[in-house]
Order: structure tokens, then C-alpha cells, then sequence
């Protein structure tokens, strides 16, 4: 007794810890009616759903509202059969289950012979009435073969009525110089005026947010992508975490066949021109590669699929601004960062007055204990001795001023330069399927998305390289 007790015990902390990540696993289901022609429910009519990519099937009867339910199915093509004592058998094939949907699927059923069968084929426009969400499923077709820059399956999410997306190229959310998040891809999401980074993204059920600035976690490659829903309104408690929309991803499983496949995106600087703001050509390599390999370990009960993709990328990213002058460095602040002469002059903090100089306007008088100084003529030069020996040393890690004059001063900037941006990314999915029997599947899924560049290779001319490189990693047991 006292052993089958700690067995309990062990098997309930085992099982307890994980209860968490399987409540919002991004299933399916079906359900419906079973009625004869004159309208009357046939009550204990064998249903089966037999998953057509896998074999998997799925069983249940009919109660005695003639009514049945299969929950918790995975996403893909079924044919569901019904089978009742007296009444031909029926069936329909093609049917199309989508990421969170639960579709009704009636039959009736007309007397005959066990030897007669009504088979119905062709995947018909359903019409969701058990569930109110608001949203579009994005099916791996699309995925697969939309056009996409960079593989990124985010922007496929504007396809769903409603959903937006920023467009501007240095946004924070959208591939901006300054985010490390946003480095791998664009994760800039709005519905109904929601902000950026409000999305809630899941995968497989799985929370795939990443926690500082909103971003994803692991953004899968489009060939481990079975399909995704993008929950726009009215979707249940269980995904409002936040104030945006939900995105549910689902991951690809293995089926009867082995299927697999192999690419490569290639681009180099000497293919492409200067953009518009550039000063001359900026640097641009480009290989993106990769492949996804699946099939049965044991046919109709146990499947794998795995797949990997690596990114090796040099970016040059044009970068406008303003930097010291040689004369801001000596502290000389007599004329701006354009070369002009400044209409006032700066302030001694310590005198409430202008700096003081010599007659020549250029070299600052001595300076009082107390900071001040004696009148002279009045500049904008500050005296070495009231100059912080740390700030003096951090402005020399700026380069020095390109332009100068009124050109510059009507552009805005006295400074350009075309930084190489460096990346280097790998993303991995391994899932594991295994079918126990009508009743019970089980699925197991490892990812890893790690990656490196450099801390602050956009500043400037990318003289901060050598600080090191910045990682960002991410990884999920499912």
C-alpha cells in the first residue's frame, strides 16, 4: 500500500508541473448531429475521424440528442465516417480543420443495407457557429507560397482584415537600427489602433513571447509552419494575456510518407544598388539556407519532423547625424556643428555669465577658485580647468564631422557613414508525434533560435565593434 502510494505521489509531481502548458494547446475539434430523413437523432452511432496525412482516428458515439463531440484534434485534412445499425454508412472526406476551430459537421443518415454507402467529398465553405472569435486562419499553402522578404511569416498576418503593419524601416518593432529584438524579422502587429508590440504570440499553445520588448520568442521557419490564426476580437478568457491580438501558431508534424526539402537566398553587394540616402553603396550579403525533413517512425502511430535554418548577414545601415566639430572637442562651442557662428553665447554655471576670453574670441580667460571668471570679451570657449576630465575623454570615441556650412545645416546632419550590420542566426525544430490509440496522442517539440551581432555595430562607423557582440537566445521544451 505504502508503494503504490509513493508512486502516486511521484507520478503527481511529475504530471502537476506541466498542466500549465497544455491549456492552451491550439486544437481543433468536431462536432454535430446525427439525424435520419425524417429529422429524428440517432442516438449511438459510431463516429470516426481518421486524419488523412497520418492515419491517426479518432472515435465517439452519438448521445441521446444524437449529438457528438471530438476535441483536442490536431490541424490538418480528415474524412469522418458514421456508422449506425439499420442506416447506409456515411462519410465525408476533405475536411479541412483549421488552428482553434471547432466545426459542426452533421450527417443524416438514410435506411439501407450494410453493403450501401453515401460517401460525400469535397472540402465546402463552414461557417463557424459554435465560436464567436473574430480572426483568419493562414494555411501552409499560403505560407509555402506567398512571396515573403526574408522568410518572415509575420507579414502574412496582414492578409486578416484589420491587421496592420508599420512600414517604416527604422522602427523599433520593424527591423530599426537601434532593436536587437526586431533584428531577425519584423514583429509589428496593430488591430483596431492596438500598439506594436501588444500581440500575444503563441506556439503550439505555448507562450512564445519575449519578455522585454514585446517581440517573439522563436519565430519558426515557414517550413515548420503548419498554419496560424490571428485572433483579431471577441476571442475567449484564455487569450486575453494582452491587449492586442493573439497569433496561434502550429508547428508541423510528420505523416505517412517521408517528405523533405532543401533552399538557399542568396544576395551580395555586387548585385544591388545604392539606396536613396546612402552615400555610396552600402554593403548588403546575404545567405539564408536550410531544410525540413518528416515522416513515419512507425506507420499511423509514431512520426518526426525536423527542420533548420541558418542566416549569415552584412548589412550596411546609413546612418545621418550629429557629431562634435574638431573645435567642440578643444571645447570651442563659438560657432554650431555645422561651422556657423552662434547668435549667443554659452553660460559660466558657476558665474550666471558668458564665458570669458581674450580679445581674440578664441582663448578663455583663467578661471577664479570659485569658478568664475574675470570680465573679458564674451565667448562660448570653456576653460580647461572647468572641463570633466571623463567627458572629455568619451567625446574623443566620436569621429570627426563630414560636412559643414549652410548645405549641411539645411540637410540636418554633418555626418554620414554606411556601418556593416552583422547577424548571425540559427533556428531548429524537433517534434516527435505519437499515436496510443483513438483516445490518447501525445506530441513532444524542442526549439532553439539563437543569435549574435554586435553591440552597437549601428553607431556611427562602427568603431564600438570591438565592445563584443550582444546574444539573444531562445528556447522551448514542449
Amino acid at each position: 500500500m505504502l508503494t503504490k502510494k509513493a508512486l502516486l505521489v511521484v507520478l503527481c509531481s511529475l504530471v502537476f508541473p506541466i498542466c500549465p502548458l497544455l491549456y492552451g494547446q491550439a486544437n481543433g475539434g468536431f462536432s454535430g448531429t446525427v439525424t435520419d430523413k425524417t429529422g429524428s437523432v440517432v442516438t449511438g452511432a459510431e463516429v470516426k475521424a481518421t486524419a488523412q496525412e497520418t492515419g491517426v482516428v479518432r472515435e465517439s458515439r452519438t448521445d441521446d440528442s444524437g449529438h457528438y463531440v471530438m476535441p483536442l484534434l490536431s490541424v490538418g485534412n480528415y474524412t469522418i465516417r458514421v456508422v449506425s445499425p439499420g442506416f447506409k454508412p456515411a462519410e465525408q472526406t476533405d475536411i479541412r480543420l483549421q488552428v482553434n476551430e471547432q466545426r459542426e459537421v452533421n450527417f443524416t443518415l438514410v435506411p439501407g443495407t450494410v453493403t450501401e454507402a453515401v460517401e460525400v467529398s469535397g472540402n465546402e465553405v463552414a461557417v463557424e457557429t459554435s465560436n464567436p472569435t473574430l480572426g483568419q486562419v493562414i494555411t501552409s499553402q499560403q505560407v509555402a507560397d506567398l512571396p515573403l522578404n526574408g522568410r518572415d511569416f509575420v507579414q502574412l498576418a496582414t492578409l486578416t482584415p484589420g491587421v496592420t503593419q508599420e512600414t517604416n524601416p527604422n522602427s523599433f518593432f520593424n527591423g530599426g537600427p537601434s532593436s536587437e529584438v526586431s533584428t531577425r524579422g519584423s514583429y509589428s502587429l496593430s488591430v483596431g489602433g492596438s500598439r506594436a508590440q501588444s500581440t500575444d504570440w503563441l506556439l503550439d499553445g505555448n507562450d512564445n513571447n519575449e519578455l522585454t520588448a514585446g517581440g517573439i520568442s522563436i519565430l519558426p521557419s515557414i517550413d515548420a509552419i503548419q498554419e496560424f490564426k490571428v485572433l483579431t476580437y471577441n476571442y475567449s478568457a484564455e487569450y486575453g494575456t494582452r491587449s492586442g491580438p493573439t497569433v496561434l501558431v502550429t508547428t508541423k508534424s510528420g505523416s505517412n510518407q517521408f517528405h523533405g526539402s532543401l533552399f538557399e537566398f542568396f544576395r551580395n553587394t555586387s548585385l544591388d544598388a545604392r539606396s536613396f540616402f546612402a552615400t555610396s553603396r552600402e554593403k548588403f550579403n546575404l545567405n539564408q539556407y536550410g531544410g525540413a525533413f518528416g515522416g513515419p517512425l512507425r506507420k499511423d502511430k509514431t512520426f518526426f519532423f525536423i527542420d533548420y535554418q541558418g542566416r549569415n548577414q552584412r548589412k550596411g545601415v546609413p546612418f545621418n547625424g550629429l557629431v562634435p566639430t574638431a573645435a567642440d572637442l578643444a571645447g570651442n562651442f563659438n560657432d554650431d556643428a555645422f561651422g556657423v557662428p552662434r547668435t549667443t553665447q554659452l553660460t559660466n554655471p558657476y558665474s550666471g555669465q558668458p564665458f570669458q576670453c581674450l580679445a581674440d574670441g578664441t582663448t578663455p580667460l583663467a578661471t577664479n577658485p570659485d569658478g568664475s571668471q574675470v570680465a573679458g570679451t564674451p565667448c562660448s570657449v570653456i576653460p580647461n580647468s572647468l572641463k570633466d576630465p571623463v567627458g572629455t575623454e568619451l567625446v574623443k570615441l566620436y569621429p570627426g564631422a563630414l560636412f559643414s556650412g549652410t548645405s549641411a545645416a539645411a540637410a540636418g546632419f554633418n555626418f554620414a557613414s554606411v556601418p556593416v550590420r552583422k547577424l548571425d542566426e540559427k533556428e531548429f525544430d524537433a517534434r516527435l508525434d505519437h499515436n496510443f490509440s483513438s483516445k490518447d496522442s501525445l506530441f513532444a517539440r524542442f526549439s532553439s533560435h539563437p543569435l549574435t551581432f554586435p553591440v552597437a555595430d549601428h553607431d556611427f562607423d562602427g568603431r564600438f565593434e570591438r565592445d563584443g557582440v550582444r546574444r539573444f537566445r531562445g528556447h522551448q521544451w514542449f
